[in-house]
């Protein structure tokens, strides 16, 4: 399912508690969901970020375009926040079961999160991965620092865990 141009976009699209497979093939705009949907949504350069902007326990499609820091959710808005190196990292940081955009600006180690906060938390090499690792249904401010194997999240422990060459993964 998919080809190496095409960059994976999980996400609990039919909203039945499971994360389904689906891709984003950026060269042509095309979303496709393992044993569903298939259409045409962003161009060439937009990255995905599908995650539940409406808090109705399904992942919207979403794209997040760097060359302008427009966000366009399908079927419910378009926004703009953020500028072209930011990394976009959508997820719910309050607990309140909708997803916030939110971007994280490596070159100076800032979270910005739209409507919430604006904090300072990890540097320029470090990867960021927020998720709810406390199992609290808030996500955390995390980062993966590879040449340490540092992960750290804001307000929760530090624990080393990887090397140079690691891949980090959150689910």
């Amino acid at each position: 399912f998919g080809t190496p141009s095409d960059l994976p976009s999980p996400g609990d699209y039919d909203g039945d508690g499971t994360i389904d497979i689906a891709i984003f093939r950026p060269p042509v705009g095309l979303w496709a969901v393992r044993g569903g949907t298939r259409f045409h949504f962003g161009i060439q350069g937009d990255r995905p970020v599908p995650a539940d902007y409406a808090g109705d326990g399904t992942a919207c499609f979403a794209i997040y375009r760097p060359s302008s820091g427009m966000w366009a959710i399908r079927g419910v808005s378009r926004l703009y926040y953020g500028v072209f190196d930011d990394w976009p990292r959508a997820a719910d940081y309050e607990g309140s079961g909708t997803a916030s955009p939110a971007v994280f600006r490596a070159r100076t180690g800032l979270w910005a999160l739209r409507g919430i906060t604006r904090v300072y938390f990890g540097c320029c090499l470090d990867w960021p991965l927020p998720a709810d690792y406390r199992d609290n249904g808030t996500t955390s401010i995390t980062i993966f620092r590879e040449r340490t194997g540092l992960w750290a999240g804001k307000e929760i422990t530090r624990v080393y865990y990887g090397s140079i060459g690691d891949v980090p993964v959150t689910r």
